[in-house]
C-alpha cells in the first residue's frame, strides 16, 4: 500500500478541531434504494466540531474531473452550543448528525431544503464519553462519565437507561456488529457487558494498569444496502492490472475482530470481549487513535512518537512529528506515515470509500490519500514530482506528453471543496466570481472602533471548516449616512516564506485564547500558495438578478460620457470611479490606502450605491433599494441591481450597464425584476 498528504496548503480552521465524521453523499432519488457505494461514495460531507462550539460541514470529493458540479452550497456553519463540541457522529441510513458538546448537551440535526435544523436536544447535565449510533441507524447509545448509559431510537424515544457504579469512568461505548450487546470501556482497563435491554452480563479486566481510550469493530458502521452496479460505471475507475487487485477485497466474511486502544499506546485485536490469546500491537506511539476502514482490511493508528526529535521553520514554531502507521487483520505493519505537526492527532476518520485518510492536529486538517494496493512506479514519480512541484500551473512547465500532464495535474486536485482563496491573491477571489455555480456564505463581524481612523471598522469572514476566514475590511466614513469604504485586500511586503511559515502559529496562538471570547483573526490564516483556486475569466449570471439596463425613465442608458454625482470629484477618465470629498474622507485618502470601493447612501438609508474605486474595476458595481413600509417601520421590499463584472480589457469595464447615480435622494424606487420580499 502507499499513503501520502495531499498536496496543496494546509487546511486550518480558526480555532482546534476536536472531532471528525464523515458520511456518502447519496442523491435524493437513490435515498430509498440500495446505493452504489463505488459511485456515490465519491462525494460526501465531513462534520467538524471545533473549541468554539460551532459544527461545520463540509462538502468533500475524491473524483479527479475538475468539471464535476457540485452543491450550490458545500459548507455550512451549524451553530447552537453553548461549549466546545467534542463528537459529531454521521448517521447514515437515516441522514442525520448527532452532535455532542462539553457540557452534555446532544443535538441531532437533519437537513431539509438545503437547510440544517435541530430536530431533538437532550441535556442531562453530565459530559458525554460517547455516542454511537447502531449499524442499521435505528437506535443511538449514549454513555457519560459519571457512569450513567441509555439507549434511545433515532426518533428520540427512550428504551432503557442504566446507572453503572464503578469507580471509575466511562470512556467509550460500541455496539455488537449484530446490536445484541453494548460494551463500554472504563479508564481502569476494564470492559462491561450488557445487551440490547439494559441486563448486565459481564466484567472483564483487560488490563490492570492501563486505561481503555476507544473500541471499535472492523466492520461497516452502517449496513446499507449495496447495488449490483458496476464498478466500472465510476469516474475514477481503473482496469485491473497485473498482481494485487485493484480494489480491496471486503472482509465482511470474516470474523468481525474487537479492537481495544489502551492509554499505553498498545492496540489488542480479540475475537471477543473475552479473548483469552488476543493479539497485541505495541505502536511505540502516546496519544493513539485508532480506527478501521469500512472494508476493514486496514487499520490506521495515529499518534505522536514517543522520542520525537523537534523540527523549527525559519520564525516559526517548533514542528512535532507524528506518525500513522497502518496494520493488517493479523496485526502486522504494513506502512508508516511520518508528518510535522505542531499540535497532537486528536481525531482521525476514513472517507471516500477508504481512498481518504483525514486527521485533525490542533486547527490544522490534513488529508491523506490511501492507495491500498501495492503502488505502481506511475503513482510514486506522480507524488515525487508534485512533492517539488509549487503550484499546479508548474505542470505545464514540465516536457512531458499531454497525458501524463494530466495524470500528475490529478495530484492537486483538492479533496476538501470550498473555493479558499489565496492571500497572494485575494484581490482577484473578492473582486470577480469564482468559475461554479457555488455560494459563498459570510459573517460580518464588528472589529474596531477607533476615531483616528475615522469610524467603526468590519471585517467580512468566509465560513469555512467551522470557522471564520476573513477576506475584506471596511469602515464607516460618516456620522449622518451609512456610508463605507472597503479597503483592498492585497497582501503585505513580506517573504512568500515568512509569510507560509507563520500560518499554523497565528492559528495556534489565537486557539490559546479562551473558545467563549470573540478572538480576531489575523490574515495571514493560510498557507503561502494555493494551486487549487482557479478564477475563471468568465462568471456564470446569477439567479434572480438582472443585470441588463432597465428601459425606465427613472433609470436611462448611460450616455458616452458616464454621468457622476456632484458630490463626487472628477479622476482618471480610464476610470471615472468617483470619490467622497467629505471631511472624514478625503480624496488624498483613497490613493494613500488603496481603496477597493465605496458604498453611498441617501440621508434614511434606504438606497445605496456601490462605486468602484480600484482601476481594475468598473465605476459602477450596483445599487441596493429598500422599500420601507410605514405600518411595520420595517424594510419589506429589497431590490438590487447588479452588473456582471468580468477580468477583461479596461476598455470593455467602461461600457455603461445602468447608471445608479441618476436617482436622487427623494425620487421612488426604481422598477426592476431582482424584488425579495418579506
Amino acid at each position: 500500500m502507499y499513503a501520502a498528504v495531499e498536496h496543496g496548503p494546509v487546511l486550518c480552521s480558526d480555532s482546534n478541531i476536536l472531532c471528525l465524521s464523515w458520511k456518502g453523499r447519496v442523491p435524493k432519488s437513490e435515498k430509498e434504494k440500495p446505493v452504489c457505494r463505488r459511485r456515490y461514495y465519491e462525494e460526501g460531507w465531513l462534520a467538524t466540531g471545533n473549541g468554539r462550539g460551532v459544527v461545520g460541514v463540509t462538502f468533500t470529493s475524491s473524483h479527479c474531473r475538475r468539471d464535476r458540479s457540485t452543491p450550490q452550497r458545500i459548507n455550512f456553519n451549524l451553530r447552537g452550543h453553548n461549549s466546545e463540541v467534542v463528537l459529531v457522529r454521521w448517521n447514515e441510513p437515516y441522514q442525520k448528525l448527532a452532535t455532542c458538546d462539553a457540557d452534555g448537551g446532544i443535538f441531532v440535526w437533519i437537513q431539509y431544503e438545503g437547510r440544517w435544523s435541530v430536530e431533538l436536544v437532550n441535556d442531562r447535565g453530565a459530559q458525554v464519553s460517547d455516542f454511537t449510533w447502531s449499524h442499521d441507524g435505528t437506535q443511538a447509545l449514549i454513555s457519560y462519565r459519571d457512569g450513567f448509559v441509555l439507549v434511545g431510537s433515532v426518533s428520540g424515544q427512550r428504551h432503557w437507561s442504566s446507572e453503572i457504579n464503578l469507580e471509575s469512568q466511562i470512556t467509550c461505548g460500541i455496539w455488537t456488529p449484530d446490536d445484541q450487546q453494548v460494551l463500554f470501556g472504563t479508564a481502569d482497563g476494564q470492559v462491561i457487558v450488557m445487551d440490547c435491554h439494559g441486563r448486565m452480563l459481564a466484567h472483564v479486566l483487560l488490563h490492570e494498569s492501563d486505561g481503555v481510550l476507544g473500541m471499535s469493530w472492523n466492520y461497516p458502521i452502517f449496513l446499507v444496502e449495496d447495488s449490483s452496479e458496476s464498478d466500472t460505471d465510476s469516474d475514477d475507475y481503473a482496469p485491473p492490472q497485473d498482481g494485487p487487485a485493484a480494489y480491496p477485497i471486503p472482509v465482511q466474511n470474516i470474523k468481525p475482530l474487537l479492537t481495544v486502544s489502551f492509554t499505553s499506546g498498545d492496540i489488542s485485536l480479540m475475537n471477543n470481549y473475552d479473548d483469552l490469546s488476543p493479539t497485541v500491537i505495541r505502536s511505540g506511539l502516546k496519544e493513539v487513535v485508532a480506527q478501521w476502514c469500512t472494508q476493514g482490511d486496514l487499520l490506521a493508528v495515529a499518534g505522536m512518537e514517543r522520542q520525537a526529535q523537534l523540527g523549527e521553520l525559519a520564525n516559526g514554531p517548533l514542528l512535532k512529528s507524528a506518525m500513522v502507521k497502518f496494520y493488517n487483520v493479523r496485526g502486522e505493519h504494513i506502512f508508516t506515515l511520518d508528518t510535522l505537526v505542531q499540535r497532537p492527532i486528536i481525531s482521525i476518520c476514513w472517507g471516500h470509500r477508504d481512498s481518504r485518510l483525514l486527521m485533525a492536529s490542533g486547527p490544522a486538517l490534513y488529508v491523506v490519500r490511501v492507495e491500498h494496493r501495492v503502488s505502481s512506479l506511475q503513482l510514486l514519480c506522480q507524488q515525487a514530482i508534485a512533492s517539488t512541484l509549487r503550484e499546479d500551473k508548474d505542470v505545464s512547465k514540465l516536457t512531458l506528453p499531454p497525458r501524463l500532464c494530466s495524470y500528475l495535474s490529478t495530484a492537486f486536485i483538492p479533496t476538501i471543496k470550498p473555493p479558499i482563496p489565496d492571500p497572494n491573491n485575494m484581490r482577484d477571489f473578492v473582486s470577480y466570481p469564482s468559475a461554479g455555480s457555488e455560494r459563498l456564505h459570510c459573517t460580518m463581524k464588528r472589529t474596531e472602533d477607533d476615531p483616528e481612523v475615522g469610524g467603526p471598522c468590519y471585517t467580512l469572514y468566509l465560513e469555512y471548516l467551522g470557522g471564520l476566514v476573513p477576506i475584506l475590511k471596511g469602515r464607516r466614513i460618516s456620522k449622518l449616512r451609512p456610508e463605507f469604504v472597503i479597503m483592498d485586500p492585497r497582501t503585505d511586503s513580506k517573504s512568500d516564506e515568512i509569510y507560509g511559515n507563520s500560518l499554523i502559529s497565528t492559528v495556534i496562538d489565537s486557539c490559546n485564547c479562551s473558545d467563549s471570547s470573540d478572538i480576531e483573526l489575523s490574515d495571514d490564516w493560510a498557507a503561502k500558495k494555493s494551486p487549487k483556486i482557479s478564477r475563471a475569466s468568465k462568471s456564470p449570471k446569477l439567479p434572480r438578478i438582472s443585470i441588463e439596463a432597465r428601459k425606465s425613465p427613472k433609470l436611462p442608458r448611460a450616455a458616452p460620457e458616464i454621468s457622476r454625482s456632484p458630490r463626487l470629484p472628477m479622476r482618471k477618465p480610464s476610470i471615472g470611479s468617483p470619490s467622497l470629498t467629505r471631511r472624514e474622507f478625503p480624496f488624498e485618502d483613497i490613493t494613500q490606502h488603496n481603496y477597493l470601493a465605496q458604498v453611498t447612501s441617501n440621508i434614511w438609508g434606504t438606497k445605496f450605491k456601490i462605486v468602484g474605486l480600484a482601476a481594475f474595476l468598473p465605476t459602477n458595481l450596483g445599487a441596493v433599494i429598500y422599500k420601507t413600509s410605514l405600518l411595520h417601520l420595517q424594510p419589506r421590499q429589497m431590490t438590487i441591481y447588479l452588473p456582471e463584472v468580468r477580468k477583461i480589457s479596461m476598455d470593455y469595464i467602461n461600457l455603461p450597464v445602468f447608471n445608479p447615480n441618476v436617482f436622487s435622494e427623494d425620487e421612488d424606487d426604481l422598477p426592476g425584476d431582482a424584488v425579495w420580499t418579506d
